[in-house]
């Protein structure tokens, strides 16, 4: 992984290893690098492969190359394209539409604002119980998504 401009972002490998466990990998999509490097670890430690975005738009790109998470972790308030854009992005396309999302975000209506989107909504800081059971209602560590 390599961190540009303060933001998370992937590298060519992250990127790979993404492609081939699609099943059971995570898409963490958020612009604090110090938010994305604790919620790689945790989740690495439970055996699911990690690949970050630094914001919406970046999302978008690996997921039109073929990327295919079991989940993606979504911040709202990022730089370029914000998760309520990322979002809407997601649902016109057919074949990102079913992936799900989790949004994971300081704003104090965060919930709300998942809830019109459609998605779970989950507030920073979050208690490592809460975010791995979100991400374990949609993927199996090391396995098939559920």
């Amino acid at each position: 992984m390599r961190w540009s401009a303060g933001r998370c972002a992937a590298g060519p490998l992250a990127f790979g290893v993404m492609g081939d466990t699609g099943s059971h990998s995570v898409l963490v999509v958020d612009d604090d690098r110090d938010i994305c490097e604790a919620v790689q670890t945790v989740l690495e430690l439970e055996g699911y492969a990690v690949v970050m975005a630094g914001d919406g738009a970046e999302a978008l790109a690996r997921l039109r190359a073929g990327a295919r998470p079991c989940l993606i972790i979504l911040d709202l308030m990022m730089p370029n394209m914000n998760g309520i854009q990322f979002r809407e992005q997601q649902q016109r396309d057919p074949e990102l539409r079913d992936i799900p999302v989790v949004v994971l975000s300081g704003d104090g209506t965060a919930g709300m604002k998942a809830a019109a989107l459609g998605v779970e909504g989950l507030r920073k800081p979050v208690e490592l119980e809460v975010l791995l059971d979100a991400v374990q209602r949609s993927c199996v560590p090391g396995g098939g998504a559920r």
